[in-house]
């Protein structure tokens, strides 16, 4: 494992420089993605509208609060439901996101187990409206399908719902990594929160490394499972669906993120003008020379 680190830390010193925010900001999101285009990005409903136009695979919406005076229907709309994802349109990293798994003597059950009633959900709800998850600004609660997790790699099921972040420049992906939650992230494929960053190969869709709160590992630390040298399915049309999201979205440099469903495949859940740079740890290699300009980084290369 020593060696392992020594040889991580060169991969990343020595001829893969590592992309900084200062650098992603100024010659990425600032020069690729134009201002009065991140709304498309950052507004949830507005993304999956321009990508189901467009052909693309999102998860159905089951409805949407956006004022105060619609939280009476809260019962009429979900009652039926056993299982359904809330999410604030403008939420970011997670944050705000409902999952209920099931329904049981008239009251809900989330993925960490806790119960809700209707009230519960209802000030759930009004928080999410009330702009608590988006700066304090108003926003908008978005009700969807709720995704069960597909087979990545085999028989194992693991917490949450994994999902894949592709990095995208002009239309082209450069990056990839497979986001796996965990006992620490609540289920949530977040690694701020304390998901694991898997890197994955481009070309074949192959797990390369690990990493988990700043440590690189081999295997999944709640359940022992093996993540390297692994082979992620329909890795071609998450590949392809990256493209075509790219394609739909005016804006240069994006993180999509995408889940693997049971049941549909591969949905896109929300696109990304600003992704976090934590992919280039998972993956053991920079972003710079992949996303490279020649008039404005340098002469390295250059944006096919």
């Amino acid at each position: 494992m020593l060696d392992f680190l020594r040889n991580a830390a060169l991969v990343l010193k020595g001829d893969h420089p590592v992309l900084g925010i200062n650098a992603r900001n100024r010659t990425l999101v600032y020069r690729e993605n134009s201002r009065r285009h991140y709304p498309l990005a950052d507004d949830k409903l507005r993304t999956k509208e321009i990508l189901k136009a467009a052909g693309v695979p999102v998860p159905e919406t089951l409805g949407t609060f956006s004022w105060m005076h619609e939280l009476g229907r809260v019962e009429s709309t979900l009652g039926k439901l056993t299982d359904f994802v809330i999410k604030p349109a403008q939420g970011k990293a997670g944050n705000g996101i409902l999952v209920i798994v099931d329904r049981r003597d008239g009251r809900w059950l989330d993925a960490g187990g806790n119960t809700w009633d209707t009230d519960g959900i209802t000030r759930h709800i009004g928080d999410i409206i009330f702009g608590n998850y988006a700066h304090g600004l108003s926003d908008q609660a978005l009700i969807e399908e709720r995704l069960v997790q597909a087979s990545l790699f085999g028989e194992e099921r693991f917490p949450g719902l994994p999902d894949i972040r592709v990095i995208t420049h002009r239309g082209r992906p450069v990056m990839a990594m497979l986001r796996i939650p965990t006992a620490a992230s609540g289920g949530k494929a977040n690694l701020h929160q304390g998901a694991v960053g898997v890197g994955l190969d481009l070309d074949t869709g192959m797990t390369t490394y690990a990493c988990h709160q700043g440590r690189f590992l081999t295997h999944h630390p709640d359940g022992r499972w093996r993540l390297i040298g692994r082979k992620l399915q329909a890795w071609d049309r998450i590949l392809d669906m990256g493209r075509l999201t790219a394609a739909a979205m005016p804006l240069g440099y994006l993180g999509i993120d995408l889940a693997l469903d049971s049941r549909r495949g591969p949905l896109v859940l929300e696109v990304n003008v600003r992704p976090g740079l934590e992919i280039q740890n998972a993956n053991l290699e920079g972003l710079e020379p992949l996303v490279a300009d020649p008039v404005h980084m340098g002469g390295k290369g250059g944006a096919e």
